[in-house]
């Protein structure tokens, strides 16, 4: 059996209040929560990072990881004070605002510097930064993701992996092969293009995913995005991502 905790990414559910967040995690068998920064846990809000660390510790799930939508410009240090208040062990940051392919060398640099910045402030409160792995961003593909941890330098910089749902399955495998010994969280869903499928419909490429990745040491799958925002929803696509898991 494999050591990856199958876990919630919180912005699933963004009508839900955190309560009701956390209880659909556990009634769910999930061991893990996401907390975005958007809704559930605002940049800088330490009062709604501990009330959904209090509500983590009450049902029994972790928080290792908070998904900040810092895009590497400005302060970094209110989404690090919202990450240290959740006890979160790793911040998710964007790497900026264009594809690889439309930033020039000047905002690629701005980027590299700013996660610099990002990474040593993350360090300081004990923790990692892992970039979002998200078309429209420097990390659109494996290439260009790696190149960046690269530039960046720090022994504390990672990156998350997702199915780019506008490419076929060879390039998606192709993608993972290339940067799963840099992924620590993943993010699992079944899109086609925009067409959000229950998890089960693309079983055969999750499980090829997840042997590359237990390979290579990625340590948490997170939901997210199912077909629709309702608790069956949840409890079935967390059915199948167990059953993954646990195949493995």
């Amino acid at each position: 059996m494999s050591d990856i905790k199958a876990g919630l990414v919180s912005v699933t559910f963004r009508s839900k209040t955190r309560e009701q967040t956390a209880n659909l995690a556990a009634d769910a068998g999930l061991s893990e929560i996401q907390w975005g920064g958007d809704i559930h846990v605002p940049h800088g809000d330490r009062n709604a990072a501990r009330d959904a660390r209090e509500l983590c510790a009450r049902y029994g799930i972790g928080t290792y990881g908070y998904g900040s939508y810092y895009r590497c410009e400005g302060d970094f240090e209110p989404a690090a004070a919202a990450a240290d208040a959740l006890g979160a062990e790793c911040i998710r940051i964007w790497a900026g605002t264009k594809g690889s392919g439309d930033a020039s060398a000047d905002e690629r640099a701005a980027i590299v510097k700013s996660a610099r910045l990002a990474a040593d402030t993350a360090a300081a409160h004990g923790m990692s930064v892992s970039f979002e792995f998200h078309p429209n961003t420097l990390t659109d593909t494996a290439e260009s993701a790696l190149r960046l941890l690269d530039e960046i330098e720090r022994p504390n910089v990672y990156t998350h992996w997702q199915p780019n749902q506008f490419r076929d399955f060879d390039y998606n495998l192709d993608a993972l092969k290339k940067v799963a010994d840099r992924v620590d969280i993943v993010h699992v869903f079944a899109w086609e293009g925009e067409r959000r499928l229950p998890l089960a419909a693309h079983t055969d490429a999750w499980r090829r995913y997840f042997d590359i990745l237990s390979a290579h040491g990625a340590g948490y799958a997170f939901l997210e995005f199912l077909p629709a925002e309702t608790r069956d929803d949840l409890l079935r696509d967390a059915d199948t991502l167990r059953a993954l898991i646990e195949k493995m």
